[in-house]
């Protein structure tokens, strides 16, 4: 009886915390975009923040959290805080994440349909070329090409989640794709 009993309270932690990170993953996920230093940082600290979460939940139970979203920005901040003590006494790194080109590199795959294998041969090597010439782009960048092609957020939300100008979005995404498309074409 206590094993089934384990397996109910189990089953409801597991259900509970699915829900949770369904409905506020986005949010959570926009917050850290806009705080972290570097965009290859984002899903390191979105993932130490949700298995904290799991741990509290599972220690103090589902009623400890009263608002989901607010314990689990406050955690952002806590994680964050103690990610990049850490990661300042290291060497500074900055790249695109791989789950991020990967994610763009998926959109950009539903964009356009290749008709024989040359072409999607070319285009392999064309995303490899965007990939590498966003890496070498500020983080910024890097964030607001995310934002804009993975998660499809309008120039509005980006500039909010990031706190600068709408026309300053605008500016990054034309001058950059400006750049790409000369530098794909000197190629």
């Amino acid at each position: 009886m206590t094993g089934q009993k384990n397996n109910n309270v189990n089953d409801d932690l597991n259900r509970h915390f699915e829900e949770v990170y369904e409905k506020t993953r986005r949010s959570v996920t926009l917050y850290l975009i806009a705080k972290c230093k570097c965009f290859d940082d984002i899903n390191d600290v979105l993932q130490e923040v949700y298995i904290e979460y799991f741990r509290t939940i599972q220690k103090k139970g589902i009623e400890y959290v009263d608002d989901e979203e607010a314990f689990l920005i406050a955690l952002c901040k806590k994680k964050l805080a103690s990610y990049y003590s850490f990661w300042d006494r290291i060497a500074n790194r900055t790249s695109l994440d791989v789950t991020a080109v990967s994610e763009l590199k998926d959109h950009m795959d539903h964009e356009e349909q290749w008709c024989d294998m040359e072409d999607d041969f070319y285009r392999k090597e064309m995303l490899q070329d965007v990939q590498e010439i966003l890496r070498q782009q500020p983080d910024c960048v890097q964030k607001i090409f995310y934002l804009y092609y993975t998660m499809e957020l309008t120039v509005p939300e980006i500039a909010g989640v990031l706190s600068v100008k709408p026309q300053t979005v605008k500016n990054k995404l034309f001058r950059t794709r400006k750049y790409i498309r000369k530098l794909l074409e000197d190629r």
